[in-house]
């Protein structure tokens, strides 16, 4: 049917507003066929056909197929949903295409340049990932920011801080982002550590501190930190749990 294609294709709001009941209301049932796994009861009471509209349905949609979920979100956005771009921005982040990330998140800041500090933490983020290097500054100042609503961005911070050769300062930041559980910091304060011939065995605790929140790279690297040492066996047996976590990476 029209509105089953318009919506593969993208047509998204043309899709909600040809297929509403007569209560205005978008026809769940086909919904669920062209979804399967759509939470229903996560759905809104109402799904009005509109930019906000799509970009509460994109938000549930995004449980399921976040690619679909992230062109939902482009087509609201573009239809002046200001929720929209900053999900978007931040589906970008998450997928990892930090560049477009940068210019949606930029945006959604322009509009909105006040209590949004998640969305300075993530552009802070994606400026320290994107291909374009962007003002140490500005992205200290973000991220630090970014702090007061997740320690996530600790662990960004740390990273432009040892960037920027500010090491002592950096390593604070990944050992206080490894006490808060923040994932890959250990990684991080470990591989800092193991480049110290006297911190070998602060760079081990590190390195554990990660395989016990499943951190397969930390369990490899661990391995890689024992051979070096001339432990050997346990080298060996570092090796197999990463790979049985995930890391099939080779010790040399």
């Amino acid at each position: 049917m029209y509105g089953a294609q318009g919506f593969g294709q993208g047509g998204f709001l043309s899709f909600l507003r040809d297929n509403r009941g007569t209560s205005g209301d978008v026809d769940r049932e086909l919904l669920l066929r062209l979804i399967p796994d759509l939470d229903v009861d996560h759905l809104p009471e109402r799904i009005d056909t509109d930019a906000d509209g799509l970009f509460h349905l994109a938000a549930v949609v995004w449980d399921v197929d976040e690619r679909l979920a992230l062109s939902m979100f482009r087509e609201a956005a573009d239809a002046g949903s200001w929720d929209a771009l900053a999900a978007l921005g931040e589906g970008e982040n998450w997928l990892g295409d930090h560049d477009q990330a940068v210019v949606h998140l930029r945006a959604a800041l322009d509009l909105r340049p006040d209590g949004h500090a998640r969305l300075e933490g993530l552009l802070g983020e994606s400026l320290v990932l994107s291909t374009e290097p962007g003002d140490p500054r500005e992205i200290e100042r973000l991220l630090a920011a970014g702090l007061q609503d997740s320690p996530e961005f600790a662990l960004p911070l740390a990273r432009l801080l040892l960037s920027e050769g500010r090491v002592e300062e950096g390593r604070t930041r990944a050992e206080w982002a490894v006490e808060a559980e923040v994932y890959g910091a250990a990684l991080l304060l470990g591989n800092l550590l193991s480049e110290t011939p006297d911190s070998t065995d602060a760079a081990e605790a590190a390195y554990w501190r990660g395989i016990s929140t499943g951190d397969a790279h930390c369990a490899h690297h661990l391995a890689v930190l024992l051979q070096q040492r001339g432990e050997d066996e346990r080298s060996r047996e570092l090796h197999r749990l990463a790979r049985s976590m995930g890391d099939p990476s080779p010790i040399e």
